[in-house]
């Protein structure tokens, strides 16, 4: 499975775990580690958010993510 992850990254944290809802369209939490992103997400009702590493300089596309 393909995300189109340009258009949530653009104004997203940098250096730090991000928590995707589920389709992969929108940041719902970040944290320092993954961990401490997870539990952000489970508190807004997110159980099993799409992660994603968010380096200095964003990456537009995860090829054959899965969970």
């Amino acid at each position: 499975m393909n995300y189109d992850l340009s258009g949530i990254l653009t104004n997203a944290p940098r250096e730090c775990w991000l928590a995707l809802n589920d389709e992969g369209t929108e940041v719902v939490a970040w944290g320092e580690t993954m961990e401490d992103a997870v539990a952000k997400a489970k508190a807004k009702g997110v159980d099993e958010p799409l992660m994603y590493w968010s380096p200095d300089k964003p990456i537009s596309r995860i090829l054959g993510a899965h969970r």
